[in-house]
């Protein structure tokens, strides 16, 4: 069970991600793995070569840019927080804006 706000593992989240290196790498490469799901069954080629590739992007950005360890290591949750911080970020990047809450004032 989550103890945080999905604001706090965002924020969270954001703040193992500062690096523009890990940004991109991540924001290339969890599209990658997520496409790579569904493709898997029909194209176990292309499936699997999106599934590691998307990976591989998500270890380079960690490990040669931001120097740290991915936040999921410490909490599991965060394999699902990062989906979401990846569509915000791209969401984000044309303009818009994702409905999600606010963070608490005074922090």
């Amino acid at each position: 069970m989550a103890t945080k706000s999905l604001r706090e593992y965002l924020d969270e989240y954001g703040e193992g991600h500062r690096h523009l290196g890990t940004r991109l790498t991540h924001m290339f490469g969890i599209p990658m793995i997520l496409a790579s799901l569904p493709m898997l069954p029909f194209n176990p080629l292309v499936g699997g070569g999106l599934f590691v590739g998307g990976w591989i992007l998500q270890f380079i950005g960690h490990y040669v840019f931001e120097k740290n360890d991915p936040k999921f290591f410490g909490d599991p949750v965060n394999l699902l927080i990062g989906v979401v911080w990846a569509a915000k970020e791209w969401v984000e990047l044309v303009g818009l804006e994702l409905p999600l809450p606010a963070a608490k004032s005074g922090t």
